[in-house]
């Protein structure tokens, strides 16, 4: 179904190619995960083969790729996007309309598909997708998840043979992760021929047939679903990967800080409201966070969680109840002065022309080497930002948090498109930062990193319920709870 001889790619203005000597075969039906550390190729492999790498990123393609004995070079756009759907890491960049089902209808529209096939084929692919209530809904409101969700659905109702994923689990609650890996069995079921290009693994063990381990750009490792589960431990965290499974997954101990309450930087939520439109977000909530603790926040997709973080830091002004500092009232001004966001949206917090012009747009002298090693980013000082991968870029707005040195630091899904090796990274320099007396609250649905990195987790529901739990007392139900299948579980 797809073969790539002697592929190398180069990006435009890039002298050196992003892949290189790629040679592969895969079958049709055949359900292939990528993966490795982040940049080492894996997106632009997918970009190659659904023919955006040189018909819209125009770079320069060398050997042949062929779709179903086609090469790919011969074949229009539109012919391609027929046959293969493509779920970026980016689900707003392939958004055309405005409303939820009108986005899902949108490419059957524009295949000619009978109207009436249509409504149905839109309701039958947002319930694959956890996404019947996100009907009636206008997109740019929606949560990262819950856009991911939709462009998920949107490729669904097309139908394709062959479908490419870009991290499609990157922005998903665990309960939608479910629903996603239930999608992705029946579309095997059914024949498909499926790619996917992933950190996270543990939802696609079951699934995957091969593993295609990449390392710069180059194909370094293959692995039958038999032969992943005999490679060693040690020879797992060298390759920089996460975890295949969560049976028996063991928390690390945390420096759970023991000093006195009263003695420690704090910031507290008390009776808070906020509501879009008629849609009630927070009604009283009440929460108070504690320097040199890292805290979690998670809960299902569109519950607030980072609207929460945006009250926080004064990008949001609440509607009722106050936000105190050490005690007193701060105020939306003055809160943008005390606390930092780091949006997982990276496109919208990268400025610079450069790495080095990122660190240093806050008139901020700092050894930007330094910063950058310490997220794993050295040598990348006089690149620009767009050119790095999401990882990267993720990493670097984590550098630039860093370099602010506030003391309050909101992070949104900081680990969307980072590898296991960068995922132990940023747990470890979060970890330093709290020991500075820092408040550390991360926004995540990534129970590997939690159970890695936080003290406490806070999980926000649909029925205004706040439960915290101190994540060591609490693993195997916190994982039970965010999975999904507690039988009282509100995500569900």
């Amino acid at each position: 179904m797809i073969t790539l001889k002697d592929v190398t790619y180069f990006y435009p203005n890039h002298s050196v190619p992003s892949i290189k000597n790629i040679n592969l075969k895969i079958q049709k039906g055949e359900f292939i995960v990528l993966t490795g550390k982040s940049g080492c190729g894996k997106t632009t492999i997918t970009r190659v083969i659904n023919g955006l790498a040189t018909k819209f990123y125009e770079g320069r393609l060398e050997g042949i790729v062929k779709i179903d004995g086609q090469n790919v070079k011969e074949m229009p756009l539109w012919d391609l996007g027929k046959n293969i759907g493509s779920i970026f890491q980016d689900p707003k960049s392939q958004f055309f309309a405005s409303l939820v089902e009108d986005e899902v209808a949108f490419g059957c529209e524009n295949y000619g598909i009978n109207a009436d096939e249509i409504d149905l084929k839109v309701l039958k692919s947002l319930h694959k997708v956890n996404g019947d209530k996100l009907i009636g809904k206008e997109l740019f409101n929606l949560s990262s998840g819950e856009k991911q969700k939709v462009s998920i659905a949107s490729i669904n109702a097309l139908n394709p043979d062959i479908y490419v994923f870009d991290e499609p689990s990157a922005n998903l609650d665990m309960y939608s992760v479910e629903k996603l890996k239930s999608l992705l069995c029946d579309l095997k079921k059914q024949g498909k021929t499926i790619l996917i290009s992933e950190h996270r693994l543990y939802y696609l063990k079951d699934l995957a047939d091969r593993y295609l381990y990449f390392e710069k750009g180059m194909l370094k490792e293959e692995w039958s679903k038999e032969e992943i589960d005999k490679i060693s431990k040690d020879k797992w965290q060298k390759l920089g990967l996460r975890t295949l499974s969560f049976k028996n997954f063991i928390a690390v101990e945390k420096n759970t800080v023991d000093k006195e309450l009263n003695n420690r930087m704090w910031i507290q939520l008390n009776n808070l409201e906020f509501r879009y439109k008629n849609n009630r977000i927070f009604d009283k909530l009440n929460l108070t966070l504690y320097g040199g603790e890292i805290v979690a926040i998670t809960g299902g997709n569109g519950m607030g969680k980072t609207t929460l973080a945006k009250i926080l830091c004064g990008i949001l002004k609440e509607q009722g109840g106050k936000v105190e500092y050490l005690g007193k009232p701060l105020s939306p001004r003055n809160r943008k002065k005390k606390l930092y966001f780091v949006s997982q949206n990276t496109e919208c917090q990268l400025f610079g022309e450069s790495v080095k012009e990122e660190l240093m747009l806050n008139d901020v002298k700092v050894k930007a080497e330094k910063v950058l090693e310490n997220y794993g980013l050295s040598g990348i000082l006089d690149r620009h930002p767009s050119t790095l991968s999401g990882g990267q870029k993720q990493r670097l707005t984590l550098a630039v948090s860093d370099v602010i040195n506030r003391d309050v630091l909101i992070y949104d899904e900081p680990t969307s498109g980072v590898d296991g090796k960068n995922m132990f990274l940023i747990s470890s320099r979060l970890k330093e930062l709290a020991s500075k007396g820092k408040i550390i609250l991360v926004i995540t649905h990534d129970y590997e990193f939690i159970v890695k990195t936080c003290e406490k987790v806070v999980l926000l529901s649909e029925n205004q319920k706040v439960t915290s739990l101190r994540v060591n007392d609490h693993q195997e139900e916190l994982l039970s709870i965010m999975s999904g299948y507690k039988e009282d579980n509100q995500y569900a």
